[in-house]
């Protein structure tokens, strides 16, 4: 019964342990504009590949509105840097084949554009 017990304990300890970790680690959230390098006119693109990532922010650590689909209309405002392995940051124009609504604002890797 003792041993029982003691086990217990150290398996509640590790979950509060371990869950407490979980609770105080900072999460990724929403970035809109503000982490552009590059600006420029607005300019309408079709994602050119199919699932793609639409984020709260430019990185694979934020966390994914919904997916997009070749041919899903993309507003584009500004990317964190030069094309090449960049986030752009825009708007959908139309619903997209996932169901992400018009005007919803977010990012995509730069390279899934037409």
């Amino acid at each position: 019964m003792e041993i029982k017990r003691k086990a217990s304990m150290v398996v509640l300890v590790a979950a509060l342990t371990v869950g407490g970790s979980v609770a105080l680690a900072p999460t990724a959230s929403a970035v809109g504009s503000s982490a552009c390098q590059f600006n420029s006119p607005d300019v309408n693109f079709k994602v050119s590949t199919s699932g793609a990532q639409f984020r709260t922010g430019p990185g694979k650590r934020y966390r994914a509105i919904g997916t997009l689909y070749r041919g899903d209309s993309f507003r584009y405002f500004c990317r964190t840097r030069g094309f090449k392995n960049s986030w752009s940051y825009g708007k959908i124009l139309k619903r997209t084949t996932s169901g992400i609504r018009p005007g919803t604002r977010g990012w995509v890797y730069s390279q899934y554009l037409d």
